[in-house]
C-alpha cells in the first residue's frame, strides 16, 4: 500500500504567507509544500506527546547548556482532553 498524493489548496492572509516564505528560506526547504508536512509532522508528534502528559517543550544549547523552555498553550488543551476522555 502506497501513499496517496493529494494535490491540497490553501489560501494565506499577507502575513502567514510571509512567515512560510521566510520559514521555507530560513530552513533551507525545497519547497513551501514541504515545509507545511514538517510543520505538519512536528505538530502532530507534539499532540501525540501531549496526549501522554507532555507539555513543555525543552530547548537546550549544547555549547553553554543554557535551557529554554516552551509554554506551548494547545499542548495544554490536548493534554486536558486526554485526561477527561481517561486515555492519558
Amino acid at each position: 500500500m502506497g501513499i496517496k498524493n493529494r494535490r491540497v489548496a490553501f489560501t494565506f492572509d499577507d502575513r502567514s504567507l510571509q512567515t512560510l516564505d521566510q520559514m521555507t528560506h530560513e530552513g533551507r526547504f525545497a519547497s513551501m509544500a514541504e515545509t507545511v508536512r514538517e510543520s505538519l509532522q512536528i505538530n502532530r508528534t507534539f499532540q501525540a506527546l501531549a496526549a501522554q502528559g507532555f507539555t513543555e517543550v525543552i530547548l537546550r544549547r549544547p555549547a553553554t547548556g543554557q535551557e529554554r523552555t516552551l509554554t506551548i498553550p494547545r499542548l495544554s488543551l490536548i493534554r486536558a482532553r486526554a485526561v477527561l476522555r481517561g486515555t492519558d
